[in-house]
């Protein structure tokens, strides 16, 4: 089914480290804390500093919910901890 109720995207990026990251990881990541009310993760930019060589992602995350309008406020605390457990369980470093 397909929600009437509009999404909420919000947007986050960080640096990968060198060894160990797995795309995959990050989505299973988002989905275990955002629940069903992550609607689509995307890798929207992928970007390579030409000095350093760090790679940095960039993800859209689109949430919405089945049977009412999502407020920001909820929405920040659900991302807040995605960015919080992605720098702590991955060993990224946040650009947040």
């Amino acid at each position: 089914p397909l929600s009437k109720y509009p999404p909420l995207v919000n947007d986050i990026s960080f640096w990968i480290p060198k060894e160990g990251y797995e795309k995959n990881d990050f989505y299973d990541l988002v989905r275990n804390i955002g629940g069903d009310l992550v609607e689509k993760v995307s890798l929207i930019d992928h970007f390579t500093h030409p000095k350093t060589e760090k790679v940095s992602h960039c993800y859209r995350i689109t949430y919405r919910h089945m049977e009412r309008t999502l407020t920001q406020e909820e929405v920040r605390t659900i991302h807040q901890a995605i960015e919080e457990m992605t720098v702590e369980k991955m060993g990224v470093e946040g650009r947040f």
